[in-house]
């Protein structure tokens, strides 16, 4: 084994079980389990709602799977804060349960109102009911969860610190200075990218994102994807959470493809009727771009200036355009540039440039689906698609597809599912 190796690992570190009251029944530790080994997961964490009694069967049903679980739980704190506290072994986990335990109010769960919270083994089979409610605040304040998990050697993050209920920002609008935290996490509903602009003071942390599945369907649904310099373990996350050399986690992070579309987008509302999208990759001089130019009513010079800017838009549906500050920031973040020229009644171009071996550059996407469904969208845009991977090309261009057929539009079902299998075709040559 090469120690120095630095491997990615997909995890997801916010998994309930059925004993959460608002988790479906068909969380089970063996379904979960199984789900997480179809979704390509190396590491998972169970963290139910103020306990922590189906870890033990979880890490059972584990053994022999190739995924490793993390103990844990979702703590909803005084503040209503909920925050994920995870732990080295089961035996610190279940002190920190103890300790949220004796915090709880003592009240009884109303499984009618509030739903059941089943307690299973191994194989799945309900062994008991929590009587115990747990949809409520422990008597424990963010500060002071984070110290006794801290003590405990566990990991404490704010959960879902997007949403606007149950997270750090909602309740408390800022993150206290003294909290004893690196990492913060992510919800489904925002990348990595997004996040630094909405909330520019998450620079000092280590973000994560995370399913906080419910139901099996979302186990790795927002996966991070966790790089080490050896095989994934507690010790190796946590040392990745705090950014030590050789270790890293990257939070969901916005495709490349993504940022094509906003981009395109941005073309058609600049009246553009032709756009050519070049995609080149060049592995031997580590570089990969992205180009798309439009005819469009294009920018005066001051507009081009402020272009960068996250709260400038031409628009009047929204009054702040992210499509161009994010894929700047997305170039910049991987050693490379945008450029962006334009002509007023010639159009526009902007140009990305990335280093293609950067650990932060963000995965192209379905760039297949991308332009099947910009065709479908738009089928009278005269879009021009060429993806050069070092010696081979996959070329595509509408307006001679158009051409050749005549009167049939080319959002016709057939025609989109003909030019999808020709793109899929023309990869698989490539590969």
């Amino acid at each position: 084994m090469n120690p120095l190796r630095n491997e990615p690992y997909l995890i997801d570190l916010h998994i309930h079980t059925a004993l959460s009251p608002c988790a479906e029944e068909e969380m089970t530790p063996p379904k979960i389990i199984h789900a997480a080994r179809a979704k390509g997961l190396k590491m998972i964490a169970v963290t139910d709602h103020n306990t922590a009694e189906n870890v033990a069967a979880t890490v059972r049903a584990s053994v022999g799977s190739g995924i490793i679980v993390i103990p844990g739980l979702e703590v909803q704190t005084r503040e209503e804060v909920h925050m994920v506290c995870l732990f080295p072994n089961i035996e610190s986990c279940l002190k920190m349960q103890n300790l949220v335990y004796a915090s709880l109010p003592d009240l009884r769960n109303r499984k009618d109102i509030f739903g059941s919270q089943i307690i299973m083994d191994s194989s799945g089979n309900a062994v008991a009911e929590l009587d115990r409610m747990l949809l409520i605040s422990a008597e424990m304040t963010v500060e002071s969860l984070a110290d006794k998990t801290a003590q405990l050697g566990g990991i404490c993050f704010p959960a879902h610190i997007d949403r606007p209920s149950f997270s750090l920002l909602a309740t408390l609008g800022f993150i206290p200075p003294e909290l004893n935290i690196q990492t913060v996490e992510l919800s489904k509903h925002i990348t990595s990218d997004e996040a630094g602009y909405r909330f520019p003071f998450l620079k000092n942390y280590t973000l994560l994102s995370s399913s906080d599945a419910h139901c099996l369907k979302d186990i790795g649904s927002n996966p991070t994807t966790f790089f080490s310099v050896s095989n994934p373990d507690f010790s190796q996350l946590k040392l990745a959470l705090g950014s030590n050399l050789g270790r890293k986690v990257l939070a969901k992070m916005k495709d490349l493809s993504m940022h094509i579309i906003d981009i395109v987008q941005n073309s058609i509302e600049a009246g553009a009727s032709e756009i050519r999208l070049t995609i080149n990759e060049e592995t031997e001089s580590d570089c990969f771009s992205l180009e798309i130019a439009d005819d469009g009513r294009g920018m005066s010079e001051s507009e081009l200036k402020q272009a960068a800017d996250p709260f400038f838009t031409t628009r009047t549906t929204r009054k702040i355009g992210l499509g161009i500050p994010l894929l700047k920031a997305a170039a910049e973040r991987c050693n490379g540039k945008l450029q962006l020229s334009s002509t007023v009644g010639k159009g526009t171009t902007v140009r990305a440039t990335f280093s293609h071996s950067h650990i932060d550059r963000a995965p192209l996407g379905n760039i297949i689906n991308t332009v099947v469904n910009l065709v479908a969208g738009t089928p009278d845009l005269n879009l021009y698609f060429l993806h050069i991977i070092d010696n081979h090309e996959v070329r595509f261009d509408a307006k001679e597809l158009r051409n050749q057929l005549e009167d049939i539009p080319l959002n016709n079902p057939a025609v989109l599912s003909w030019i999808k299998k020709y793109l899929n075709e023309s990869y698989s040559a490539i590969k």
